[in-house]
């Protein structure tokens, strides 16, 4: 009887004499999925929070940190181009600090990818710049145990900014990395993370020819599972930028394997994923939890004060806090709204006139005192009694960002039925589905309603928001710059009773619901 024997490739052969099987870096899940073979070594996804990365890892990783060293050469060109991209980057940070810690940083450290020139350009001797130079010995140490003693001396100057260039996918553990970086520097030291986003538009259009990019890396990230790791260790996103990545022609030629001669030293923009996270220490004390209750109000007498009522009579696990928002109702309702100013745990904002829901909540928000934030509609339609189920997921730490659904659970269609108007229902009905599949697209989510109203999250994450909405379409601004963000939404079901247009239903076809369409695609292509 014939045996069977194998022979195995070079590539299978080599990845074989890896032993040092890991957990997924982002979230220390076990459940990885084959995916391929490249340089030896074999790459899983995560079947948790969708990292790739390398399993078994490198034993001698490649330190791909020095530039110079890259596989493919680096002509006088690129160099000018890396250096004018960094001083753009550099530029950037410093803003992001001035805004965010009140001026700019006299005391920078940058871990990872580096030119040597890089710390003589105008933009970086103005922050005080310094390289950690990165040696083979160091970078193994740094990239498979996380070893950053040999770091001290620089740390213990108290960097104020640290720009970790390209650093967290060479590591095998980026955690460990991150956690021992935080715990070493001050609390309000930022961490800018320079990153490839493996979800974002330009991995799943090129596909295998984008990994060309960035060969000899360990991990790839995403935004959601990069936020998910920092917030192991304490740090929230606090703003995020494309990062300026731009090459001649000739470089990228050479990693598609196109040869071109004649466009070879023209500088091209590099739209790869690239992206730049800024991280700082998350402001909020979660020992004691209080969620926040957002309340916008205008022209509703008819169920203010039942609805108020009912919030504050509502029993919950934790504390909270009623914002009411009024705007300068004109049937009486600020008079209704004014008997809740001097009750405990109330706050009560007037407006001098109505500037649309939006405007109302964003108000609200700018008083939120509580570590999550809950939004309220003053009307009947969504269930109170929906709130434990809508806050326990997030309490659990199992999401930071939770949409109430109107599609999921036994009954699942709970929108819109109006005897009166079934054509205006059957519309709105069929936006809402059009609504979810452009938002799962354009953000690689799934959800089923992200129009709703009960959309429930981390207080944390207003620290990175800039929201600019005053109308309806602010339901849309919230959740695409909360998924930009790297909170992806968990769903849950709720209850829904739709009241109809004679009712007092304010949404308007035309006026709100196309403005709000076509806010996903603002958002996404403003930030692309």
């Amino acid at each position: 009887m014939a045996s069977f024997e194998f022979t195995p490739t070079a590539a299978v052969a080599t990845a074989r004499a890896h032993k040092q099987f890991v957990q997924c870096p982002a979230c220390r899940a076990d459940t990885p999925r084959y995916l391929f073979h490249r340089a030896g070594v074999r790459f899983v996804r995560c079947g948790n929070c969708g990292a790739v990365y390398v399993n078994p890892a490198r034993e001698h990783p490649v330190n791909y940190l020095a530039i110079e060293r890259a596989p493919v050469p680096i002509t006088a060109r690129d160099r000018e181009l890396i250096c004018a991209d960094f001083a753009k980057l550099v530029g950037q940070l410093t803003t992001d600090h001035e805004q965010l810690r009140g001026a700019k940083p006299e005391r920078t450290l940058v871990i990872g990818r580096y030119l040597p020139e890089m710390a003589d350009l105008p933009a970086a001797r103005a922050i005080g710049l310094e390289l950690a130079e990165i040696d083979d010995a160091k970078f193994e140490r740094l990239a498979t145990d996380a070893d950053v003693s040999w770091l001290e001396p620089l740390l213990a100057r108290a960097p104020q900014l640290v720009i970790l260039h390209e650093l967290l996918e060479a590591c095998s553990d980026p955690g460990a990395l991150v956690d021992k970086l935080v715990k070493a520097l001050p609390d309000t030291t930022l961490f800018a993370i320079t990153y490839t986003n493996a979800d974002s538009l330009p991995a799943r259009l090129m596909r295998r020819y984008w990994q060309s990019f960035f060969d000899y890396k360990q991990v790839f990230l995403a935004t959601g599972n990069l936020t998910e790791l920092c917030a192991r260790c304490g740090l929230v996103l606090k703003r995020q930028h494309l990062e300026p990545m731009t090459r001649t022609a000739g470089y990228i030629g050479e990693k598609l394997d196109i040869r071109t001669r004649v466009l070879g030293k023209l500088a091209v923009p590099l739209r790869v994923g690239a992206l730049v996270g800024v991280f700082g220490r998350a402001e909020r004390d979660t020992s004691r939890e209080k969620v926040s209750i957002i309340l916008p109000v205008f022209n509703e007498a008819r169920y203010a004060a039942q609805v108020i009522d009912a919030v504050i009579d509502k029993e919950l696990s934790i504390d909270r806090e009623l914002i009411i928002v009024e705007s300068n109702s004109t049937d009486g309702t600020r008079e209704i709204v004014q008997r809740y100013e001097n009750r405990p745990g109330v706050r009560v904002v007037f407006e001098d006139k109505p500037r649309g829901k939006g405007h109302a909540v964003r108000t609200g928000l700018q008083h939120v005192t509580g570590t999550i934030v809950l939004i309220q509609d003053a009307d009947f339609e969504y269930d109170i009694d929906d709130y434990d189920a809508l806050l326990e997921p997030i309490l659990a730490r199992k999401a930071t960002f939770v949409l109430g659904s109107r599609s999921l659970g036994l009954d699942d269609w709970k929108v819109r039925r109006y005897d009166a108007t079934p054509v205006r229902g059957l519309l709105l009905n069929f936006a809402q589905v059009v609504f979810a599949k452009t938002y799962n697209t354009l953000y690689q989510q799934h959800v089923t309603d992200v129009n709703t109203m009960f959309k429930v999250f981390r207080a944390e994450y207003l620290d990175g928001l800039d929201l600019r909405s005053n109308g309806f379409e602010l339901d849309i601004e919230l959740a695409c710059k909360l998924a930009l963000n790297g909170a992806s939404p968990m769903e849950v079901p709720v209850n829904y009773v739709a009241r109809g247009f004679a009712e007092g239903k304010k949404i308007r076809f035309w006026r709100d619901a196309i403005p709000s369409y076509f806010a996903f695609f603002q958002h996404r292509f403003k930030r692309a």
